[in-house]
């Protein structure tokens, strides 16, 4: 199987490990601690596309910032491509933090609530390559918290160590591929490893 592919069941399987308890959000426990007490993370942060983009794309002629997405949650257009919560709410919630600030408004909100939720990085429309959207494929995505993380952003690396990262990939990688003259059998083929 190609190196790009099985990067992208990476992903993939981690987002799916994730959730289903197998992953990293119920694997840290501490030494000092009986094992059957779980630390509990402090802090989510997000790299991916539409899924889980809780509003980075702050382009007022976006389609994420034009009815009917928001009129569920939060009661208007939010740079969400959704009509409500998004994975990220979810997994939040499950985890126990608050939803993780858009990057595109980290400097908006303030150092304590980037302290109190952690960071979105995903962008609508993008993937772990590039797509035509141009906007942060997951690469960039990372390369900006690594960036943050070595600014002066109050991130510990007790905060990274105890936090989540939920890594979604969605089809966008797949879609511009077959729109840029790729085939849906070369796609089959190499999911098969045939």
């Amino acid at each position: 199987m190609d190196f790009n592919l099985k990067l992208l069941f990476t992903f993939f399987f981690f987002t799916v490990s994730l959730f289903s308890g197998q992953g990293s959000a119920g694997g840290y426990y501490s030494n000092r601690h009986h094992r059957s007490h779980r630390l509990r993370a402090t802090k989510l942060f997000v790299f991916g596309d539409s899924y889980v983009d809780t509003g980075n794309i702050l382009v007022p002629f976006s389609s994420a910032q034009q009815f009917p997405y928001g009129i569920t949650f939060p009661g208007k257009p939010s740079g969400r491509f959704s009509d409500g919560r998004v994975l990220t709410d979810f997994a939040g919630k499950h985890l126990g933090v608050k939803s993780p600030i858009p990057f595109s408004i980290r400097n908006e909100v303030g150092e304590e609530r980037l302290k109190e939720s952690g960071i979105n990085f995903a962008f609508g429309g993008t993937g772990v390559f590039d797509t035509s959207v141009p906007l942060p494929n997951m690469t960039t995505q990372i390369d900006l918290f690594e960036q943050l993380r070595h600014a002066e952003s109050g991130l510990s690396n007790r905060d990274v160590h105890l936090s989540v990262a939920l890594v979604s990939v969605s089809g966008n990688d797949y879609s511009f591929y077959l729109a840029t003259n790729g085939s849906a059998q070369a796609v089959a083929v190499a999911e098969l490893g045939y």
